[in-house]
């Protein structure tokens, strides 16, 4: 799915710098949180920290399978809070 592409494209992991394993799971929850009432506006803060992070970690490390995992699950939420996919590709476009 496109949508997943641009997260995992995001934020991903080489180099040697900050592990930021647990910060894509800690967006990943908040992503379900949001997801769990349907507040698009909680789910646009969401994109918006994970833009911050990835922009400031362009040289990110860690665990990568766990880092998808948790990329996939935040994907995931995102949509069922009804975020228009095409306005979070755009906003994740923006961590490149």
């Amino acid at each position: 799915m496109r949508i997943r592409h641009f997260l995992l494209g995001s934020v991903f992991l080489a180099g040697c710098a900050k592990d930021v394993t647990k910060d894509i799971e800690d967006l990943a929850d908040r992503a379900c949180a949001c997801a769990d009432k349907k507040d698009v506006a909680c789910g646009e803060a969401v994109v918006t920290d994970l833009v911050k992070l990835a922009q400031a970690n362009k040289n990110a490390k860690g665990d990568e399978s766990k880092a998808a995992a948790a990329a996939r699950r935040m994907g995931d939420c995102l949509l069922k809070t009804g975020m228009d996919p095409q306005k979070l590709a755009t906003e994740l476009q923006k961590a490149n």
